[in-house]
């Protein structure tokens, strides 16, 4: 599926369906041939339309397990991502996947844009894209137009597919004071005020269980609104003030 799913899909749960629609932007787009064409009678403007992709691998609805709670590393922190055109974010037609044998396995970018990217390491990074090596692995080294992984986790495939490699959490299976919760930063704040809240009740503390259970809420409501973007217009006359 595309990338920043996030921004530009939306789900609604319907009893037990989960109704998935993709977010459009501009007139309604059909397929001519093998060329995508904006109908002039359309509606111009965001709107939801059926989606356009087949799903293959499923679908991942983050914050719903606690398959990995805890991670090395800040959600913030995960900014790795190749680039299109080696300049910006986004898919990459230049990389290819090297079957090393017996030897480590690699992911080549004729763009060598993977450490000006960010890439690192010991991150763990998701390909999404290719033929056959859609996936998440661990990098054993990173150079600037190589990345290593284990041996026998890839599979030839030569470039030219539209590749998309992004940085993931990897979980902490020994969390300690460095660690961090597998959640943004405002709700690993939220989750603290709602571990205050439960000790105020189990102390019976009313007025503190209240306090900040609001607080609780507030917060996971700010992590909400900041994923949503709005725009305001406002009539203009001569006499309006700014």
């Amino acid at each position: 599926m595309s990338f920043d799913t996030n921004k530009n899909w939306v789900y609604q749960i319907v009893g037990r369906n989960i109704h998935l629609w993709q977010v459009g932007s501009g007139g309604v787009v059909d397929t001519l041939g093998s060329y995508k064409i904006r109908l002039p009678s359309g509606y111009y403007g965001n709107q939801l339309v059926y989606p356009d992709e087949d799903i293959t691998n499923g679908l991942r609805f983050e914050y719903t397990s606690l398959d990995a709670p805890f991670v090395d590393e800040a959600w913030e922190s995960l900014t790795a991502q190749t680039g299109q055109n080696d300049d910006e974010a986004g898919a990459n037609t230049g990389i290819a996947f090297v079957d090393g044998g017996g030897g480590s396995d690699t992911i080549t970018d004729t763009g060598s844009s993977f450490l000006k990217a960010g890439f690192a390491t010991g991150d763990k990074i998701r390909v999404i894209g290719s033929a056959s090596n859609d996936g998440d692995y661990l990098l054993t080294a990173a150079i600037s137009g190589t990345l290593t992984v284990a041996s026998g986790s890839l599979t030839a495939e030569d470039a030219g597919e539209s590749v998309t490699i992004y940085q993931v959490p990897d979980e902490d299976a020994s969390p300690d004071e460095t660690s961090h919760v597998n959640v943004n930063r405002m709700l690993s704040l939220a989750i603290v005020s709602y571990v205050k809240a439960m000790n105020s009740e189990r102390l019976t503390k009313v007025d503190e269980y209240k306090f900040y259970m609001q607080d609780f809420w507030k917060k996971v409501g700010d992590d909400d609104s900041n994923k949503r973007l709005i725009t305001k217009i406002l009539p203009s006359s001569p006499y309006a003030i700014r």
